[in-house]
């Protein structure tokens, strides 16, 4: 049993004990914030771009057509356009085509019979098509050197297949020509125009199929009704595109 003095005693320990005690550790101060940089804005989303059209090859100047043609070895001379009603048929650098060179033989040239009148740009594909392919495949085939070839006038105001209405035909531009036959150094001649019950002459069946490689439109004899006796050739762009080809 505890003395009075002793119960007084413990209080007191206890009390002293109490004030002793350490106060418990205060956590460490905060570090100081920094504002966050500020974010941008979304970009707005934009429309996508429409598709551009294929950019056409530039055209060269009417000099520059004339002087590379003649470079080339081309017979030809500047030309005037027929007179027209329809101002819409317009010819570009017209001239009178009379002969190309053979670059596989030397000196020699083959005749355009007819001497149609051509838009420049056009001539020079044409020609180089007869002296570079048309001739040597000819002269293989055949066995007798090309001598001439027969075409139409080349530059035409008219519409296509000649109807009354509708489009001009490319022939409105001087950019095509009708091919009715070709002269050989022996006095034959290969014509377009299929004879009755015969075969197709492979010598004709081969250039027009290579033709499709020079020009964009081949039409001919089996195409329609309109190009039964002749060749048409043009370089007339269909669409937006120059490698689109119509070949029949």
């Amino acid at each position: 049993m505890l003395t009075r003095s002793a119960a007084v005693v413990i209080p007191l320990m206890m009390a002293t004990v109490a004030v002793a005690q350490p106060a418990p550790p205060l956590p460490p101060p905060r570090p100081i914030e920094t504002p966050a940089p500020a974010i941008p804005p979304a970009p707005r989303p934009q429309a996508p771009l429409a598709p551009t059209a294929e950019v056409p090859p530039a055209i060269p100047g009417a000099d520059e057509c004339l002087a590379g043609l003649k470079a080339a070895g081309f017979e030809i001379e500047p030309a005037e356009p027929p007179q027209v009603s329809n101002e819409l048929c317009r010819i570009e650098t017209p001239v009178r085509l009379k002969a190309v060179p053979v670059p596989t033989k030397p000196e020699t040239v083959v005749r355009l019979a007819n001497q149609p009148i051509l838009a420049c740009r056009f001539a020079g594909p044409f020609g180089h098509w007869i002296g570079d392919l048309v001739a040597p495949l000819v002269a293989d085939i055949k066995g007798s050197e090309l001598k001439a070839v027969q075409t139409g006038p080349g530059f035409e105001c008219r519409n296509r297949n000649r109807a009354t209405t509708g489009k001009l035909s490319s022939h409105a531009q001087g950019l095509a020509i009708d091919i009715a036959g070709f002269e050989l150094a022996n006095g034959a001649t290969l014509r377009i125009k299929p004879e009755p019950d015969t075969a197709p002459d492979p010598a004709l069946a081969a250039l027009r199929t290579a033709a499709c490689g020079w020009f964009t439109t081949i039409l001919g004899p089996g195409s329609d009704e309109a190009h039964h006796d002749h060749l048409h050739v043009d370089i007339e762009r269909h669409g937006s595109s120059d490698r689109y080809r119509i070949c029949q």
